[in-house]
């Protein structure tokens, strides 16, 4: 007779063998987990290492002399003008494709920190020299368009509002090439953009809905580092439904009829490592009762070590007051022939309104310094005088016209 030790034998090896199996299988299980968490992981930095991130942020203080409006002051401190808050985001697809956003808060009476995006776009890179983009671009008017808002970038408080005020729009939805070309110590650029726009009452100081059609054009920059280049075209369409709105009172043919809009620009920099000169020239012509406008500015800034002064010129001059003059003055006639009338009255004063709001002629004197105190943190001041309006109000509020009109500013830029 057998044994009971021996009979249990045979079920103690199985046993020890399933546990032998399953401890393997566990072990095998927890080997493929780590090598699964590994794989996420890496996953996960890969992604992470496709995302970059950057930011920057203005905070303005300004103070008018008397509540002239130049740059929407007013005879008060004022943090909001100018004071702003953006994020750029990039996220690589592939080796030659990126997606690009920015965002950006403006603090402003308008917008009141809401926040707006300005740069929604595809990138790809056709071959090394050639890339093209689509989405919601900048639109490249001005030699620091693609700053407008990052103010670190610029050696003083603002861009010269002369110049870069005169196109209201600053983006464009359709798509642009940029072919650059590589010379012996220099690189030669070539951008060709198209779309369509639509100005929102949001961004429009007369709280109207405006659309920009049929938008075209080209720009060609030539640098070595040193010297800069740059000229641009650009053309468009523009229509609107609504008449502008001024102190809450509509103004009378203030519609867009699909009119014909055209840019022209030129603009050169030099820069050496101290001296920095920095000049644009710009024309801009719109049918319609939209004025046609010149303007130009100098800046010149010599950096010492941390501290960079400069000073800026500029001047702008509208072309066409004599239309809108002619306008107001036929109104004003019709209004003395039907003293009673209302229509005649209404009529006479929004031709008026226009011709004061359009008619603009300035020359802006600025002077200021840069001083980087913390790596990419500036603190700006500079101090703005108004001058030489001729026979308009200058783009300040009417009861200033013939005073002395002043603007300071204490500016931080930075960038992160």
């Amino acid at each position: 007779m057998t044994h009971s030790p021996f009979r249990l034998l045979p079920v103690a090896v199985a046993l020890a063998a399933s546990f032998a199996t399953q401890a393997a299988d566990e072990q095998k299980l927890a080997e493929l987990e780590k090598k699964v968490a590994l794989l996420e992981a890496k996953e996960q930095n890969s992604i992470a290492d496709k995302f970059s991130f950057n930011g920057f942020a203005s905070l303005n203080m300004q103070l008018g002399n008397q509540n002239h409006a130049f740059m929407k002051s007013e005879n008060k401190v004022r943090f909001d003008e100018g004071s702003l808050f953006g994020l750029q985001g990039e996220f690589e697809v592939n080796e030659s494709t990126s997606a690009v956003v920015q965002m950006v808060a403006r603090g402003n009476k308008k917008e009141n920190w809401s926040p707006d995006v300005e740069w929604a776009f595809l990138s790809h890179k056709v071959t090394p020299n050639l890339t093209v983009r689509g989405g919601k671009l900048r639109l490249p008017l001005f030699m620091y368009s693609d700053y407008l808002e990052v103010g670190y970038a610029q050696v003083g408080v603002r861009v010269p509002n002369e110049v870069y005020g005169s196109v209201v729009l600053t983006s464009l939805t359709g798509g642009d090439f940029i072919y650059d070309m590589e010379l012996d110590d220099s690189t030669l650029s070539f951008q060709g953009f198209a779309g369509s726009q639509k100005l929102s009452a949001s961004k429009h100081s007369y709280n109207a809905d405006t659309q920009f059609d049929d938008i075209a054009g080209g720009v060609v920059n030539w640098t070595d580092d040193t010297w800069t280049l740059r000229a641009v075209y650009a053309q468009s369409v523009i229509s609107s439904s609504t008449n502008w709105n001024e102190n809450n009172q509509s103004v009378l043919n203030s519609t867009f009829d699909d009119d014909k809009a055209k840019f022209y620009g030129v603009g050169g920099r030099y820069e050496n490592g101290n001296l920095m000169l920095v000049s644009e020239v710009t024309r801009t012509t719109v049918e319609g009762f939209y004025y046609d406008v010149d303007a130009a500015y100098l800046t010149a800034a010599y950096r010492l070590d941390d501290v960079t002064p400069y000073v800026t010129v500029s001047h702008m001059e509208t072309q066409d007051d004599d239309e809108r003059n002619a306008t107001a003055d036929r109104q004003l006639a019709n209004l003395l022939q039907n003293p009673n009338s209302v229509s005649a009255r209404y009529a006479y004063g929004s031709a008026k309104a226009l011709a004061d709001k359009l008619n603009t002629q300035r020359t802006t004197y600025s002077i200021g310094a840069r001083w980087d105190f913390l790596p990419n943190i500036a603190l700006k001041g500079d101090i703005s005088y108004l001058t030489g309006f001729g026979s308009t109000y200058g783009g300040v509020a009417s009861e200033y016209k013939n005073d002395e009109n002043i603007l300071y500013t204490l500016k931080v830029d930075a960038v992160f």
